[in-house]
């Protein structure tokens, strides 16, 4: 991936020949980093042990200008709660602090599986679309789950008195087979409805289903948090939660297997980004609403709803224990007729276990 210069401008400026280095001068001697420079008169020559002290200080305090920062592509559906940790991770500089420059990249569930697939994004946010694809055999795995719960609403015109209602209309998805579509027929079935023949499902991405349905082109959508209270204050019904009834492997980290073998170093920077972001969420209920508030474009009392609705879904640190993990996985999986796979043909935490170490 194309690696960028970083500094107090946005031009590339060279590193200075004495940058990180003992500057040996008649009688004095600094250490200067770009920035900050230690003078002083030496009548004895410091030893190995206290110039290494003192570099290292240097470095913690205020990294090399110039350090060069690896870019990195991150597939999403678009700003949604469920991709929130990332988020936080970016504007608390998380990402930056591990030497990551992360790009979000807005695409649909089908061209995101073949993207990671074929290595031509670097990660993705979507879990249960790439434990679908490597149970499918493709060279993908999970690394980190953000959450085991869905932060979906179904929406509905205000009509509607049930999920019965729905029969024979439209239902809007951000893509098929993915998360929220199996979710979507859990739903559907458990209300007395054929989930193959009575709606038409269609592919319609996050934040634009409110529109679909202003427009009188969508009759039903699932839709995350702020999504749906953006709906409602618009006039629409939210129906139900779909918490209360589908658990789910919807948002975490996936990668190809070749960037998790070839680039392991890489991978746990990531990893470390994550976990601290997912602790800050807990830790920070002020930071976090602000953050969720500008990215989901919600007001501040909104905010605070949607975070006290959603904060004890996401997980502590991206673990899930193997008993849970493969009963998610299988309820997933059956919904699409594969059988024979288990979780750990689907995950790889062997990294994410030696950052929590």
């Amino acid at each position: 991936m194309r690696r960028l210069t970083t500094g107090p401008s946005t031009a590339a400026r060279p590193v200075a020949p004495n940058q990180g280095l003992v500057c040996a001068r008649k009688h004095s001697s600094a250490i200067c980093n770009g920035s900050v420079c230690i003078r002083g008169t030496m009548r004895t020559a410091l030893t190995g042990a206290t110039l290494l002290s003192l570099l290292a200080i240097l470095w913690l305090t205020e990294p090399p200008v110039g350090l060069a920062l690896d870019e990195v592509t991150v597939s999403t559906t678009g700003a949604s709660i469920f991709f929130l940790p990332a988020e936080v991770a970016r504007q608390q500089g998380f990402f930056r602090e591990q030497n990551l420059d992360i790009k979000y990249l807005v695409t649909r569930t089908e061209a995101d599986r073949a993207a990671l697939a074929s290595g031509n994004i670097d990660y993705t946010l979507r879990a249960g679309s790439t434990m679908l694809s490597a149970a499918r055999g493709l060279p993908v795995r999970v690394i980190f789950i953000c959450t085991t719960k869905p932060f979906w609403a179904l929406v509905v015109r205000p009509e509607a008195k049930d999920v019965k209602a729905l029969k024979g209309k439209s239902l809007g998805v951000i893509g098929l087979l993915g998360s929220q579509h199996i979710a979507a027929k859990v739903i559907l079935k458990q209300n007395g409805l054929d989930a193959d023949k009575d709606v038409t499902y269609r592919v319609i991405q996050s934040g634009a289903r409110l529109a679909a349905m202003q427009a009188g082109s969508l009759d039903a959508a699932m839709m995350d948090y702020g999504e749906a209270f953006r709906a409602k204050k618009a006039g629409f019904k939210i129906l139900l939660n779909a918490a209360d009834y589908y658990d789910a492997l919807v948002s975490g980290v996936g990668v190809n297997l070749n960037k998790l073998r070839g680039q392991p170093e890489q991978v746990s920077r990531f990893l470390k980004a994550m976990v601290k972001a997912q602790a800050y969420m807990r830790e920070n209920s002020e930071g976090t609403q602000a953050i969720m508030s500008s990215w989901l474009k919600v007001d501040k009392e909104m905010g605070a709803e949607i975070y006290q609705l959603s904060i004890n879904n996401f997980t502590k640190n991206g673990s899930v224990e193997e008993p849970n993990l493969n009963l998610l996985a299988d309820r997933m999986l059956a919904e699409t007729g594969i059988k024979g796979v288990t979780a750990s043909q689907l995950v790889d935490f062997a990294l994410l276990h030696q950052v929590l170490k």
